[in-house]
């Protein structure tokens, strides 16, 4: 496992332009149809489509143009419905098929890209907060264990619905007294199910070949008193750590700064991305809105209009940045359905970024 010490960092902190980590940079203006608007859900991009996941409603799915294709499921209580918002997605393009994992079930649903519930994977009993990874036929949920649940991870066959391995019972200090905490997973890496339960102070690695958690990365916080930290895998050679100090007199985690690990020089820096593809505007944290190979930014044009209206209104922005993002704000209107800022995450890290 990678072991560093924030407490050895550099006090500064060092501006990298997304383009270090992002390539193929697009901007997509989602349908304007009534029935495709969306609010700023999570958003899922593969090479085909675009998925918004929608709370309290259906999930949405576009074509890579940003035509509204249709609604996958809905709210409800019979098959292929779920009572309480979902919690993840993967949108298969090899099978043309979409996993919805609700919130709280004890069911995974597989829907064709047409719309069709094609199977539902059933557990021995509820998934709370569930995430998944797809590998081949084999389809790995994690999830948030309490108290009485039998198993940490389940494995199905995703072509019989068959179970085929759990992994249990789930490690003490994984395991919840309520629903606080969360399971994330970027899936960024290929081949790699990265997971961070914010009840632990390590990112593992999920062998699914042998059916094990692997501890793969922590932040050495031993001499640093009161820090709330996540972790992040942003490619094979990259992890990044956000940071929060507690503030004594308002009994909080205040502030937030974002640390990048380098797995090849062993060296760590406090960074900042600006994005260089937009004007060098300083929007978006690179790990609140990176998964599944891409980086991702789904936004309202109102609230896109006004960042970028303040940001020409600085003193320090070039000529140059004024006139592309004077260029952008002419494509945007007020009322229309929101964009969706798209570029693929490199898979490596290639040169020295700090």
């Amino acid at each position: 496992m990678a072991v560093f010490n924030l407490n050895e960092l550099r006090s500064n902190v060092v501006s990298i332009p997304l383009s270090s980590f992002v390539e193929n940079w697009s901007m997509v203006q989602l349908d304007n149809r009534e029935e495709a608007y969306v609010g700023p859900g999570e958003t899922t991009v593969t090479e085909k489509y675009i998925g918004v996941r929608q709370r309290g409603g259906p999930y949405k799915l576009f074509d890579r143009s940003g035509k509204f294709l249709r609604d996958i499921g809905a709210i409800g209580g019979g098959p292929g419905e779920w009572n309480i918002n979902l919690y993840d997605e993967i949108i298969d393009d090899k099978n043309e098929l979409v996993y919805l994992a609700p919130f709280m079930r004890d069911r995974i649903m597989i829907y064709s890209t047409s719309g069709k519930l094609m199977r539902e994977l059933i557990a021995p009993h509820r998934l709370s907060k569930p995430k998944m990874f797809l590998s081949d036929s084999i389809l790995t949920v994690v999830h948030m264990p309490f108290p009485n649940d039998q198993a940490f991870a389940f494995q199905f066959n995703v072509n019989t619905g068959e179970m085929l391995n759990k992994l249990g019972p789930p490690p003490t200090h994984l395991i919840a007294q309520d629903f606080n905490g969360e399971l994330f997973s970027s899936r960024n890496a290929q081949g790699v199910f990265d997971i961070i339960h914010t009840n632990s102070d390590t990112l593992y690695h999920f062998d699914i070949i042998n059916n094990k958690l692997i501890p793969a990365f922590t932040m050495d916080f031993t001499t640093t008193a009161n820090v709330w930290k996540r972790y992040f895998q942003l490619n094979k050679n990259m992890f990044l750590t956000e940071v929060r100090i507690y503030n004594e007199d308002t009994k909080r985690f205040e502030g937030s700064e974002t640390v990048a690990s380098n797995m090849i020089s062993l060296s760590s820096s406090r960074i900042e991305v600006v994005n260089d593809f937009l004007g060098n505007i300083s929007f978006g944290s690179i790990m609140m809105n990176s998964s599944n190979g891409y980086f991702v930014i789904n936004m309202q044009p109102e609230t896109l209009m006004e960042i970028i209206e303040k940001h020409i209104a600085g003193s320090s922005v070039s000529t140059s940045d004024k006139e592309a993002l004077a260029k952008t704000l002419s494509t945007l209107k007020e009322g229309a359905n929101n964009v969706v800022f798209i570029g693929k995450l490199k898979s490596d890290v290639s040169g020295k970024l700090f």
